[in-house]
């Protein structure tokens, strides 16, 4: 992607801003920190397009997380286990891949996936979530 198409791309993502606070309620949408700065964070794998339904609104030590989920330890992602619960479809789904992707390595995300109630649906929406 050039420059330009992509600086107009961040723009256009930018304009989510105002819903993502008010949808998170100016919460990390993952680990619920408030009074935080907070950033958009397009799910993987990420659209041509921008589109407002895989985007989340996340504090910027969960941006590093995601960022380095090679370097995580294993209580820097222990949030999951309420995020999991979340109400929001998009919120529950990169909650179960992040359980998914690490649950061989941290034997509490695995209790975690195996204690949640999940629908067909709420699997199927983290499928689409690749890191």
């Amino acid at each position: 992607m050039n420059t330009k198409k992509y600086k107009e791309k961040l723009s256009r993502v930018g304009e989510f801003g105002k819903d993502l606070a008010r949808r998170s309620k100016s919460k990390c949408e993952l680990c619920g920190a408030s009074k935080v700065k907070l950033v958009i964070y397009e799910l993987p794998p990420i659209p041509k397009e921008p589109d407002f339904n895989n985007c989340i609104f996340i504090c910027e030590e969960c941006l590093n997380k995601l960022n380095n989920l090679n370097k995580i330890k294993e209580n820097d992602l222990r949030f999951l286990e309420n995020s999991i619960w979340s109400e929001l479809p998009i919120i529950k789904a990169i909650s179960i891949s992040l359980l998914k992707l690490i649950q061989n390595k941290f034997p509490w995300a695995e209790d975690v996936l195996y204690n949640a109630y999940l629908e067909k649906q709420d699997l199927e929406n983290s499928e689409k979530i690749i890191f």
